[in-house]
């Protein structure tokens, strides 16, 4: 989209993932290193909704200025939502369980960072590069919903826990 939109070079791209990986890495090591423990679904379903206009804001960008505002939501939500989703899956499963239940879920994801390009490659040739963000964005709504579920969840799943 970048070459084909802004006319960017390779070295262009490269700026740009350089710009997105220090907001991640400021992100993860300022703020999200500082979330209280409990807070990690909340976090998580607030980074999934961020998720959401930055992929809207970077496919109707018309200027290198708002694809940047995008790429800022984006890479602020990503570097939450990742590392709060392994926070909740480990406090699934026992002891004994918890190498099964973190190794499947990086399998998973694994999965998801092959599959994904392939899937949103097509989308992306077929329908054109702003139909493809706003349609990521709208599906976007179905793991806002199940994480939004699995929050409510843990949260009276911890309140039992303290009670007994």
């Amino acid at each position: 989209m970048t070459h084909l939109r802004f006319n960017y070079t390779r070295m262009q791209q490269g700026r740009m993932y350089l710009f997105s990986g220090t907001v991640m890495a400021l992100v993860q090591g300022g703020y999200v290193r500082r979330i209280p423990p409990g807070q990690e679904p909340s976090k998580a379903v607030m980074g999934l909704l961020l998720i959401i206009p930055s992929f809207i804001i970077m496919g109707l960008a018309l200027s290198p200025a708002v694809l940047y505002v995008g790429l800022v939501l984006f890479s602020f939500a990503s570097a939450t939502v990742v590392p709060c989703l392994t926070t909740i899956v480990s406090s699934y499963g026992s002891t004994e369980q918890k190498g099964t239940v973190l190794g499947i879920f990086r399998s998973l994801g694994a999965l998801a960072r092959a599959l994904g390009p392939l899937v949103t490659s097509i989308a992306y040739w077929s329908l054109g590069s702003t139909i493809c963000y706003c349609l990521g964005s709208v599906l976007l709504i179905i793991p806002y919903i199940l994480l939004k579920k699995t929050e409510f969840n843990l949260s009276s799943f911890k309140t039992k826990s303290l009670k007994e």
